[in-house]
């Protein structure tokens, strides 16, 4: 499948992280039926760096060009003006390093608060925070890898509990998948040269 170098042909490592990175994003398998994307985690935000998105709380393009990441995107998902689930914000950071992640994630945080329920480990922080009228926030981190779901239910609606953290699990599933294939493709490539002397010659 590879070849020397750390590269498949035609597809160099950043390629392969730029896909890894696309593919860690919700999709419509992961959410309620009815829900459509309006902008993808790909394109450019219409919003001046400095000013926050509106409905959403942060700029992930903002963030991401300040803590240098190496990429940063943003997926927008609306559904009937009504439903339990209206709006739901998808942002990801893949950071340089580990300590890049936990100092963006301090700052997601820090603008969270007050905070109403989280769990947090060495490695991971997993933070929940709001409730069924307001929406919920929840902040993922997994080595150099963040990301921050926002929920918010539709007009008279109430979004139950349970489905904002189900969306959880299964954003740490895809952040646990981007953790991993960039742990891989940092791997220096083996090359076998190096250790062989040629006696033929």
């Amino acid at each position: 499948m590879g070849g020397g170098g750390g590269e498949d042909e035609g597809h160099p490592r950043s390629c392969r992280l730029w896909a890894a990175f696309r593919g860690s994003f919700l999709g419509p398998e992961a959410l309620p039926v009815g829900m459509w994307r309006i902008r993808s985690p790909d394109v450019a935000t219409a919003h001046p760096a400095d000013q926050p998105i509106p409905g959403d709380g942060t700029n992930p393009e903002a963030d991401g060009r300040e803590i240098q990441a190496v990429h940063r995107g943003h997926a927008i998902w609306l559904g009937t003006p009504d439903a339990d689930l209206y709006r739901l914000d998808d942002s990801r950071w893949l950071l340089r390093n580990n300590r890049r992640a936990a100092a963006l994630t301090r700052r997601l945080v820090a603008r969270a608060r007050p905070v109403t329920d989280g769990t947090a480990g060495s490695a991971h922080l997993h933070l929940v925070t709001g409730d069924s009228l307001a929406g919920y926030l929840q902040i993922i981190r997994l080595g150099p890898v963040v990301a921050r779901l926002r929920t918010i239910p539709g007009e008279g609606s109430s979004l139950p509990r349970t489905v904002a953290v189900d969306l959880g699990k299964q954003a740490a599933e895809q952040v646990a998948g981007l953790a991993a294939a960039m742990g891989d493709l940092r791997r220096a490539p083996w090359r076998p040269s190096r250790w062989i002397t040629r006696t033929d010659r």
